[in-house]
């Protein structure tokens, strides 16, 4: 629960090294804006400086005034275009007001601003915030020393239920039937220390201890919803079940789980099916009764009504099956004993698509493949992996020519034609009814969570954990996860404004529409974290003297108040 607001002012103080090695300390005293939600800085002055090589505070003479009619009262000077955006992000995104309603007032404060630093300096360390914070407004007005970022981390870390509570808001936002990516990824480090490090399947193939990262990721909304952390030798097969118990608290409503194939098991269909849960997943093709759906299709799949709307190079269709899986009860009910297996019938939508193009790649890859296989086998060798040599196997045959011959070795063409019989299919399944090419469009929108951990870990310094201990991993990875949603949030919306750009609209100027193209191939040329950091350079100068308080910002040319205004920002 936050803090009430007691309308008090609170006095501080900041440090700030300067080049030549002095500490010149400042008292600061801040209070905080109930309708802005941020706390502001009333006043700050210079106390003294802490000479090189001393501890103590030496104070600084005060400046002399030119007499009685002086009106100047003091100046400051912010780089405020980067920051401007960010602020627009939480709070039209609404993660500034869901992080402030489940942490404190402080934490809430500290998590956003550390966010918005990762975000803002291109996933930066750390120990640079203080130093990048004098000269950025962020909500934490105070410096956010490695102390104070280390003890914040721990706190949100032990804070279950305020991580949750954002889980659950951010899911309130999605509405009915959201569809939600489901996928891993894995963290390498070096550290001892991490309990939940061990050596396991590592995605970056560094050969380290992993701890694997789970994210629940909304492929309409284009957002993340949640995460989990495991230890890096858990499956990707086995870690589901936990996310459907995560589901249920996350309160959502009629929502479709779209996995890969390395999630595919009997047992995980069964477990979506018994729960209730909408599921869409990649299957393997050579899986029996897979192939059994294919050539049922075959004929279907030929047709050209059977052409995808959005891609003509695939073609589908769709097949109902009535499918048995059996599992051993858990307890005894209804006259069935514990131990007892049991055979349950669902009802599955098995979606089947045909590539003349992935047909010849992988047509290609497979004969490489075997000619390769055949030549190791004649030139002696003799240890092979398990999957080479099920290939050896099947689809070559090795003979000798008489009493201790020259090995011949040879292709078993029947084989080998059964099985290009299904070079090109690809299967999804699912337990709901759906549209043949909706169910590959959501899909698709899958592979988007890939790029989500492309982000975390090369724009957000998350590569690494950086923390000593498991609990401020967890607080760690959960400030990454805000400020991954500043990222998605804004990268959505520059889309948005990318598709605007592109529609031809009646009533438009030349110089409008000139201006337009220009925009577009601005955007079209630079990243989101080059984006930032062109806005980076406005500058905002504010005064304050007995006739009032003056404000002005670095001017901007018109193709970027352009963007501004189609993002949605306040360029007053």
């Amino acid at each position: 629960m936050a803090k009430p607001i007691t309308g008090k002012t609170h006095v501080g103080e900041r440090r700030e090294k300067r080049p030549n090695g002095d500490i010149y300390v400042y008292k600061r005293i801040t209070a905080y804006n109930e309708k802005t939600k941020k706390t502001y800085t009333v006043s700050q002055k210079l106390k003294g400086k802490i000479k090189v090589g001393t501890e103590e505070i030496v104070p600084t003479r005060p400046k002399k005034r030119k007499g009685e009619g002086d009106i100047f009262v003091g100046a400051t000077r912010r780089h405020t275009g980067l920051t401007d955006i960010l602020e627009w992000v939480g709070k039209v995104s609404g993660i500034d007001e869901d992080v402030r309603a489940s942490f404190s007032e402080g934490d809430a404060a500290k998590i956003l601003s550390i966010a918005r630093y990762w975000i803002g300096s291109g996933g930066n360390t750390l120990p640079r915030l203080e130093s990048w914070q004098v000269m950025h407004p962020l909500p934490y007005n105070e410096p956010i020393t490695e102390d104070v970022y280390g003890k914040l981390f721990k706190d949100v870390g032990r804070n279950e239920e305020g991580v949750q509570s954002y889980f659950s808001a951010r899911a309130a936002r999605l509405g009915e039937s959201p569809v939600l990516a489901f996928d891993s990824t894995t963290i390498s480090t070096y550290s001892e220390n991490q309990s939940e490090a061990r050596r396991g399947f590592n995605k970056d193939g560094d050969g380290l201890n992993t701890i694997k990262l789970l994210t629940l990721y909304s492929v309409k909304a284009r957002e993340p919803m949640a995460f989990s952390k495991q230890p890096g030798n858990i499956p990707d097969v086995i870690s589901i079940e936990n996310t459907l118990t995560q589901l249920k608290c996350l309160n959502l409503k009629k929502p479709l789980i779209v996995t890969d194939n390395g999630y595919y098991s009997q047992r995980n269909m069964m477990e979506f099916a018994l729960r209730n849960v909408k599921f869409l997943t990649l299957v393997n093709p050579n899986i029996i009764w897979v192939r059994e759906t294919v050539d049922e299709l075959r004929a279907t799949i030929a047709g050209m009504s059977s052409t995808c709307p959005f891609d003509p190079s695939i073609c589908g269709a769709t097949s109902l099956r009535m499918h048995k899986f059996t599992r051993v009860r858990q307890r005894s009910r209804n006259g069935k004993a514990t131990g007892e297996k049991e055979t349950i019938l669902r009802r599955l939508y098995v979606h089947i698509y045909y590539s003349p193009d992935n047909e010849a790649k992988k047509e290609l890859a497979f004969r490489k493949d075997l000619l390769e296989l055949k030549a190791q086998i004649e030139e002696g060798k003799n240890e092979f992996t398990e999957s080479a040599q099920k290939k050896i196997e099947k689809y070559l045959i090795c003979s000798r020519k008489g009493r201790g011959g020259r090995l011949k070795v040879g292709f078993n063409d029947k084989a080998i034609a059964e099985a290009k019989k299904y070079f090109g299919y690809f299967s999804l399944v699912s337990n709901q009814t759906m549209d043949t090419f909706t169910a590959l469009e959501n899909y698709r929108l899958r592979e988007k969570v890939e790029e989500l951990f492309a982000v975390q870990k090369g724009s957000l310094d998350g590569a690494r954990p950086r923390t000593w201990y498991p609990d401020n991993l967890r607080g760690r990875q959960f400030t990454q996860f805000i400020s991954l949603g500043y990222h998605c949030f804004l990268t959505k919306k520059i889309k948005q404004v990318q598709a605007r750009l592109r529609k031809k609209e009646p009533g438009k100027t030349k110089s409008l529409i000139k201006l337009e193209k220009k925009l577009k191939n601005w955007i079209a040329q630079r990243s989101l974290t080059q984006i930032l950091d062109w806005f980076d350079c406005i500058e905002t100068t504010r005064v304050q003297t007995v006739m009032g308080d003056y404000r002005w910002s670095t001017e901007s040319v018109a193709r970027d108040k352009l963007f501004l205004e189609y993002l949605g920002v306040d360029v007053q």
